[in-house]
């Protein structure tokens, strides 16, 4: 049992290094030169002076969502434009004590 342990310790840390190396991370990088690597090209954002609770009350309809790194974001659609809004929750170790949205039409 003990010659194992040793065994399954040192193939696992040479296992993983070829997977790891053959990942691909997305969006490829700046520095990465591949013809799969899109351009860079500037993108329309309109801001949006409507909450998502309006623009979801309106007829609006969630199409994706993911958590980002201050809170969830959710694409939707309305009013035949895709929008992006980007949600902040309430926080009671700061001054912002009700759920915020900050939206942007995408066409």
């Amino acid at each position: 049992m003990k010659f194992l342990l040793p065994l399954a310790v040192a193939s696992a840390a040479v296992a993983p290094a070829p997977v790891l190396a053959q990942q691909t991370v997305w969006p490829l990088g700046e520095s990465v030169k591949s013809p799969s690597k899109a351009l860079s090209v500037p993108t329309k954002l309109d801001p949006v002076s409507q909450s998502l609770t309006d623009m979801l009350n309106g007829g609006g309809r969630i199409v994706a969502s993911h958590l980002g790194a201050t809170g969830p974001v959710v694409t939707l659609t309305w009013r035949k434009r895709n929008v992006l809004c980007i949600l902040q929750g309430a926080n009671p170790a700061t001054d912002q004590n009700v759920a915020t949205s900050e939206c942007y039409a995408l066409n």
